[in-house]
């Protein structure tokens, strides 16, 4: 089987910068946002390899089932696969309140 590619949705791609420029300027630590970011590439590679890794996330109101969530540091991966494709839809920090947090519109 050939490897899965690594999709990034808009949001999660726009998740993933305001994670590093939120610990590399605001919390003025840029070698932890280097490191988290590293670690997060590192994750990816791993869940494109073996995306049963985690458990699914379900929820009725979502849109978009057979979510699964994947932890890297203080923030939760949001991503679904096919045989060709792990996609990222979101990348949220836990203290988010997901009741209330935008998972229920992914297609933008």
């Amino acid at each position: 089987m050939a490897k899965r590619s690594v999709a990034y949705r808009p949001k999660a791609a726009y998740d993933i910068e305001s994670a590093v420029v939120c610990v590399g300027q605001v919390l003025d630590s840029p070698q932890a946002a280097k490191r988290w970011y590293e670690q997060l590439q590192d994750a990816l590679v791993s869940l494109a390899d073996i995306p049963t890794l985690e458990k699914r996330f379900d929820d009725e109101l979502l849109t978009h089932h057979g979510m699964r969530t994947y932890r890297v540091g203080q923030y939760r991966l949001f991503y679904t696969f096919t045989e060709e494709a792990l996609t990222l839809w979101r990348v949220l920090h836990t203290r988010h309140d997901l009741d209330d947090y935008a998972l229920m519109s992914l297609d933008d």
